[in-house]
């Protein structure tokens, strides 16, 4: 059996689009399944080599515009172009999409309806129909239809399309808006379910015996709340005199290359430390392995429905969070008793939820390390996806239903 994995945006090691491939590849081997997977037409070598990856599609769903009417028929056009060419001596059994929108799903279902070998699908749809508002933002209504045409495009051409997203509130949404099943579950990450060792050299020799590290790790894109941190940062460091914390912000390629919070941020002593490389899979694993805390300041503006991939991998290693009051993801922590909210979302309302953790956090570690011993629902759903591929139409779903968590409608 072969399985293809593609994914327009995965380009770079760092990030979740290297993550949920390179987690997928690992699942579908351990069952015996070839899984190469298509990228983006600027990934760099790394990703090739490691991921198996053909270099492909030169947009994806960051690259939108949204900015004229023939947009989403042009990016579907030549989205369809690419994977002809792609997927010509290409035959697999299983696709998995591990971030869909509307583009990608129209353009497969064009290629699937062209060569006349319907497979079966899985797809996690990760972002709403415009991917930076919110799924209820009345400014993103005008893009529904292209959402209604492009899934249903596809699932009349795939042999069982199975949707994904992340958060109840988002599949809520798609329910609605695609008139069809959609199930609750974190895009693939991490596979660790405990928090990985941490090594002597994590801790530098001025930090007291169990000084606590907070650390904010991932692309400083504008809605991961990068600017507040100077301000909550000296809050912390002015109150409690053990913390320390690590940031970790990729400017290159963010949509908000603000460099002066990273300055600022430099600038506050040697209880801050810095670092704004791309982080390769095990140095990414190594400063979760430092961290105690983590702080996921994202607005709930542009969180309030969608999912993060950090915070997933956070959870499978049983590390708590300090995230923003509203933010979907977040919910399950909150719930659960690993998370502390960020109640406003400004500075001083980050410190002191940074604050509250941090006199809070033997308990919020211990609850965090039971959310990580609950089970893997990806791997048993990639169990039953093989083992009953392919099936016949419309059967994939089924075949799926009883792993599927409780939702609300």
């Amino acid at each position: 059996m072969k399985a293809l994995i593609i994914d327009p945006a995965l380009h770079s090691m760092g990030g979740h689009h290297h993550s949920a491939v390179q987690r997928l590849q690992a699942e579908l081997g351990r069952l015996g399944v070839d899984a190469p997977c298509l990228g983006s037409a600027y990934a760099d070598r790394g990703v090739i080599q490691d991921l198996a990856c053909a270099p492909v599609f030169s947009r994806s769903v960051y690259g939108r515009s949204y900015g004229h009417a023939g947009e989403f028929g042009e990016s579907v056009e030549e989205t369809q172009r690419e994977l002809a060419a792609a997927m010509r001596r290409r035959r697999p059994d299983l696709i998995v999409l591990p971030c869909c929108d509307q583009v990608l799903a129209a353009a497969l279902a064009r290629q699937l309806a062209a060569t006349r070998r319907p497979v079966p699908v899985l797809a996690w749809v990760l972002y709403a129909p415009h991917h930076l508002l919110a799924s209820d933002d009345p400014a993103a209504d005008r893009f529904h239809g292209e959402s209604r045409s492009g899934f249903a495009e596809l699932a009349a051409a795939a042999r069982g399309l199975h949707l994904l997203c992340e958060t109840p509130v988002m599949a809520d949404f798609y329910r609605r808006l695609l008139g069809r099943e959609i199930d609750v579950m974190p895009g693939p990450g991490l596979r660790i379910h405990q928090r990985p060792s941490r090594s002597a050299a994590d801790v530098p020799p001025w930090a007291p015996p169990g000084a606590p590290t907070v650390a904010c790790i991932g692309f400083a894109n504008r809605p991961k709340g990068y600017r507040l941190l100077p301000e909550a940062l000296e809050l912390v460091l002015a109150r409690n005199a053990h913390a320390r914390f690590m940031i970790h912000g990729v400017v290159q390629g963010s949509d908000d290359p603000d460099q002066g919070t990273f300055d600022r941020l430099a600038r506050l002593g040697e209880r801050v430390q810095v670092h704004q490389n791309v982080l390769s899979p095990d140095e990414y694993l190594a400063r979760l392995a430092e961290a105690d805390l983590l702080l996921l300041p994202y607005d709930p503006a542009a969180y309030r429905t969608r999912g993060s991939g950090v915070f997933s991998d956070a959870r499978a290693v049983g590390l708590p969070v300090v995230a923003s009051r509203g933010c979907a993801f977040a919910e399950p922590a909150f719930a659960e008793g690993w998370g502390v909210e960020i109640k406003e979302y400004n500075g001083l309302a980050t410190g002191l939820a940074v604050l509250e953790a941090l006199d809070r956090l033997p308990e919020l570690s211990a609850s965090a390390g039971r959310a990580a011993r609950t089970g893997d629902t990806l791997g048993r759903m990639l169990d039953a996806t093989v083992a009953n591929c392919p099936p016949g139409p419309g059967r994939l779903a089924s075949l799926l239903g009883p792993l599927r968590p409780r939702t609300t409608a």
